[in-house]
Formats: C-alpha cells, sequence, structure tokens
C-alpha cells in the first residue's frame, strides 16, 4: 500500500485538530482582551480606597503580618484610617500607630508582593483586578472547552460570566473583597476546567462507582486503552490531574473560605476513575494549602478561626441594625437564611424613586424629580427611571441567563456533573446565605462568584439543544444580562459604589 494513501486520513485528521486548537486558542486571546478593554473602560480612573491587601503585601515584605493603623497624615504613608474588617492586637496610644491584623485569607495579598515591592503603596490595585478579571474570562473559556459544546455556545456562555454577572462589576471595583473573588474565582476554574478535561463521561446518565466499569465505558467510547487504565487505577491510588484539581481548590480556599464547600464537585467529576480516587487525589491536593491557611491563622491570632470576624460582626451587628444584623446571633446563623435569599434571587431596583435609596439612612433624604414635568431616564441623576439598592440586587434580576442552568437538568438530570455541580453550589450558597451579611455596598451579588464556576458548567449544558446548537433564549437571556448589567456597572460608578 501507498505510505502516502495509508497516512492521508491520519494527516488530514491531525490538521483538523490543530485547525481547531488554533481556532480555539485565537477565540479566547479575543475574549480576554475584549473583556479587558471593556473592564479598563468601566473603571478609568483608578480610584480605589480600599486596598486592605496592599498593606497587608507590605507586611508581607517587611516579615511580619500586622501592619499600622490608623494612619492618617503620617509622612510617607497613605491613609487608611477609614478601614473597616481589621483586628486590632495593638491599641494606639502616646501618639504611636497601632497594629492590626487583617482578619481575610492572605492568597489576594501573595498576589500582590511583586507588585508592592516594586511600587510600594502606589501599586495600582485596579490595574491589577482588571487584569485577574480578564484572565478569569480566559479561563472560563479554557474551562468550557472540557464540555466540548459548539463554537457559538462555547462563546455565549463565556460572554455570560463575563458580562451577564457580576464579574463585571467586580473587575469594575476591584476593592478588597472583589479582589479576593478575583484570585478565588481564577483559581477554581482552572480546577473545574482540569476536572472535565480529564473526565470525558460526566454527563453519562449514570453515576459510577468502580474503575472497572469507568473503563468499560472508555473503550465503548473509543476513548484511551483499557488496559492501561485498569492498570493506572490498580498500580496508582492517586490520579495526577485530579490532585492538581484538588491543589487549585485548595489555594482557591485561601483567598475565599466558601470555596472548600465545592469539595462534592470533585467527588462526582475528575481523572481517577472512582469516586474513592477522585476523592483521595483531590484531598491530597487541596490539603496543604489549606492546612496552611489554618497554621498562618493559628500562628498570628493563637486560634484557627480568627478572632477577627466575630469581631467585625459585633462592632456591625451593633452599629447597622438597619441591615437586619442581629448581634446576640453569631457570624454564621441559619436564622439569617430566609432574610438573604431575598437579596440572592429577587431583590430589585428601586422603580421610579421619589427619594435616593440608601439602605443605613446616612445623611438627609435625597428628593429626586423636584422639577414639574420633569421625564425620568435610564441614567438621570436628579430623576432616574430605577436606582439600584445596596444592599444588591437578585440574581433572577442581575445575571438572567444564569437561569439556563435550569435547563440542564431537563436534559442531563441524573449525570455525574449535575450532581457534582448541584450539592457544590448548593453547599456554597448556603454557607453564604447564613453569613450575616452579604455583600453591602454591592451591585449585583457578589456571593455568587463563589459558585460560579461550578454553576458555568451547567448553563453552557442548558444553552445547547439536544443537537448541540445554541437555544435562541439563550442568545436573548446574554443580550438581556449585558444590558442589565451595563446599567448596573454605570450606576454604581455614578453612586460613588
Amino acid at each position: 500500500m501507498d505510505a502516502s494513501i495509508a497516512e492521508g486520513p491520519l494527516t488530514a485528521r491531525s490538521s483538523s485538530i490543530f485547525a481547531g486548537r488554533a481556532i480555539s486558542i485565537g477565540v479566547g486571546l479575543l475574549l480576554v482582551f475584549g473583556a479587558w478593554v471593556i473592564y479598563t473602560l468601566s473603571n478609568p480612573q483608578h480610584t480605589n480606597f480600599y486596598t486592605h491587601f496592599v498593606w497587608q503585601a507590605d507586611a508581607f515584605l517587611h516579615g511580619r503580618a500586622w501592619f499600622p493603623y490608623p494612619v492618617k497624615d503620617v509622612a510617607g504613608l497613605p491613609d487608611n484610617n477609614y478601614f473597616q474588617d481589621v483586628f486590632p492586637i495593638l491599641e494606639p496610644k502616646d501618639g504611636e500607630l497601632g497594629r492590626v491584623l487583617l482578619p481575610f485569607p492572605p492568597l489576594p495579598a501573595i498576589v500582590l508582593l511583586p507588585f508592592v515591592a516594586l511600587f510600594g503603596f502606589k501599586a495600582d490595585q485596579a490595574s491589577i483586578a482588571i487584569g485577574l478579571a480578564a484572565l478569569g474570562v480566559g479561563a472560563a473559556w479554557w474551562m468550557l472547552g472540557g464540555l466540548r459544546p459548539r463554537l457559538v455556545v462555547r462563546i455565549a456562555v463565556t460572554a455570560v460570566f463575563a458580562l451577564g454577572t457580576t464579574w463585571w462589576w467586580a473587575a469594575a471595583v476591584g476593592s478588597t473583597w472583589y479582589l479576593a473573588h478575583l484570585v478565588a474565582v481564577d483559581l477554581a476554574l482552572l480546577a473545574v476546567g482540569v476536572t472535565l478535561r480529564h473526565d470525558p463521561l460526566a454527563l453519562t446518565e449514570t453515576p459510577l462507582d468502580e474503575d472497572d466499569r469507568e473503563v468499560d465505558r472508555l473503550d465503548a467510547a473509543g476513548v484511551g486503552d483499557g488496559l492501561l487504565e485498569r492498570l493506572r487505577a490498580t498500580a496508582f491510588p492517586l490520579d495526577g490531574s485530579q490532585v492538581l484539581a484538588g491543589l487549585l481548590l485548595g489555594l482557591a480556599a485561601t483567598a475565599r473560605l466558601p470555596l472548600v464547600f465545592a469539595a462534592p464537585w470533585f467527588i462526582f467529576v475528575g481523572g481517577g476513575g472512582s469516586r474513592l480516587r477522585r476523592t483521595l487525589s483531590t484531598a491530597v491536593g487541596a490539603v496543604p494549602p489549606v492546612a496552611a491557611l489554618l497554621l498562618y491563622t493559628y500562628l498570628t491570632t493563637g486560634s484557627v478561626m480568627h478572632p477577627g470576624y466575630d469581631y467585625q460582626y459585633q462592632r456591625e451587628a451593633n452599629g447597622y441594625s438597619a441591615l437586619g444584623y442581629n448581634p446576640k446571633w453569631s457570624v454564621e446563623d441559619v436564622r439569617y437564611i430566609p432574610h438573604n435569599i431575598g437579596i440572592m434571587l429577587t431583590a430589585l431596583p428601586a422603580i421610579a424613586p421619589d427619594l435616593k435609596p440608601n439602605s443605613l439612612g446616612f445623611g438627609d433624604p435625597v428628593q429626586l424629580c423636584t422639577d414639574p414635568g420633569t421625564q425620568r431616564s435610564l441614567f438621570d441623576q436628579k430623576c432616574p427611571l430605577a436606582l439600584p439598592i445596596d444592599i444588591g440586587t437578585g440574581l433572577v434580576f442581575s445575571a438572567p441567563a444564569l437561569l439556563l442552568a435550569l435547563l440542564a437538568f431537563r436534559r442531563r438530570w441524573f449525570a455525574r456533573l449535575t450532581l457534582g455541580a448541584t450539592a457544590a453550589v448548593i453547599i456554597i450558597a448556603t454557607f453564604n446565605l447564613a453569613h450575616f451579611s452579604q455583600g453591602w455596598v454591592q451591585w449585583g451579588y457578589r456571593f455568587s462568584l463563589d459558585y460560579m464556576p461550578f454553576l458555568l458548567p451547567l448553563v453552557s449544558v442548558g444553552a445547547a439543544r439536544p443537537d448541540g446548537r445554541i437555544r435562541w433564549v439563550a442568545l436573548v437571556l446574554l443580550g438581556l444580562g449585558t444590558g442589565i448589567n451595563l446599567w448596573g456597572v454605570a450606576w454604581g460608578k455614578i453612586l460613588g459604589w
């Protein structure tokens, strides 16, 4: 047989694979660049007063965990006397500054270390946040590729994440709390992507328990060598890809603690061939960074649970009674869930308000639309058609395209991907809903970012018809969500949030 004839189909297949990868990389880079441009335009002044992690990074560079507070009118240092969310360990006295610890997990400060080392307190946290947000769009694009959807579905769902959720607002603000979300979600997206790319059967309808059963399905699907898979499953107790995914998850938790509750995803989805092997491999990767966080907390506070959270809770619960906090309850209390679930799902902007809404009532009420005959408009500060409220805007309104996840249950309700994603989302959301605060002041609902990496695969499945083509309703919800978030981000900047 002519060698050229025998190699022809293989050469054609290789060329097709190469072309597909080139298109994927090209589209991904365009999405990242487009997101960076939009996020940059959304925060042109880079004004950011909340730079707790810059101070924390500076402290690390000086070999300590604490930083001086309250700093005001001190030569060579920016003011930080207005900071919230700090835990005092030494009160100021005799003209000397006090010392405080930051209760938040330290990974965002570690990310800032090289920038603070170069630029000191002038490090541009806003630009760094924009860059992290744009990279997150790229990570979402890469992660969704593990599901092998059609190109238009993959583009649409990536755009939903970039422009149709509160990720846009997080990028446009980049303050302390949002920087933590950006770092954590970037890592979680990579973790989910690793699991999807090493689990070609996550969307099958039967949960898998035993290595041999999964190997048989791999053979039937034409994926891999059954004998090799059996040898790997028996000779090696760990799966390398799942260890990596666990490491990424553990690192994400050192930026945002609720990410530890995403563990069910890694039990159901990923490499390894069985739930036991996936679980063990994930734990081997995730435990070291989480243990390092607990050790850091113990060494700096004498407790594995940071006392700064309860300290701040008591301050806010006693000072912000208008927000419904109860100082007799705990920081995490299930009694907060009924109220907070309304914020998460259905909180709406103020429609045709007569007064500028303010949940705490600071200052004198601002009367709107005082001139007779004035017509309300979308962005008129004196007579707006609607205004976002500072306690947040529910997901049904601020991120409508996420509702596509519900369609995934109709198609693949018993798949391991569906079960893992649902469990991760529900557990993370429940933990956050039991938290006394839901992220005031904000556009959208920022706590949704904690489970966004595990919700997006369901959105992707729901956005596609059974034949793989995109649903028209997905495009409608993408357009609607983009317009809503453009309005919300613009108003957030107008209101100085």
